[in-house]
């Protein structure tokens, strides 16, 4: 059995953010619609989040699949100096709802950037602890450009499907043949 996997890596942007577009990194649109459109089919999920010219990202998935996709972004000419910075076997997904999930919240970050001594987003320089918050802060934050797009729940198990004919012919106990 292949295991599920979090795999969380930190890149710089080939592209700087533009102030054009209000600061925003102009590959993003273009990771996101490529990741929700891709990540489907091999049940990989996870969330985004660029800021100072640094993609931040965690993927979520089978083993296998997870590292194939990671390969794959360290060879994406959108990113340099790509590097893993947790990977560890899970039991559940924190993002099993989400293809892929993005993140654009300034403020909260920058207040927990400050609460634990950094003065930017430098991603590189986080430890395990500030890695972790970051994630569980993503989990509560509210995607403002799309709605959760997945269930990879591998808990639930899928609800069976009544037939037709099975509601056409099924009659309740209670009511008269």
């Amino acid at each position: 059995m292949n295991p599920l996997i979090r795999l969380i890596y930190a890149s710089e942007s080939t592209n700087p953010a533009n102030a054009e577009y209000g600061g925003i990194q102009v590959d993003v649109g273009r990771i996101l619609m490529q990741a929700r459109k891709n990540n489907p089919r091999h049940q990989i999920g996870g969330v985004l989040y660029c800021s100072n010219n640094y993609f931040f990202q965690c993927l979520e998935g089978r083993q296998d699949v997870v590292n194939q996709l990671y390969n794959k972004i360290a060879e994406d000419p959108r990113h340099k100096n790509v590097q893993s910075l947790s990977v560890k076997r899970v039991n559940e997904r924190y993002f099993s709802n989400w293809s892929m999930k993005y993140v654009a919240l300034e403020e909260s970050i920058n207040k927990l950037l400050k609460t634990h001594g950094y003065d930017a987003f430098t991603p590189f320089d986080f430890d395990d602890e500030m890695i972790d918050k970051l994630l569980k802060l993503f989990v509560v934050t509210k995607d403002f450009d799309s709605a959760a797009d997945q269930n990879y729940d591998t808990t639930a198990l899928p609800k069976r499907k009544t037939g037709f004919l099975r509601r056409l012919f099924m009659r309740r106990k209670s009511e008269p043949a």
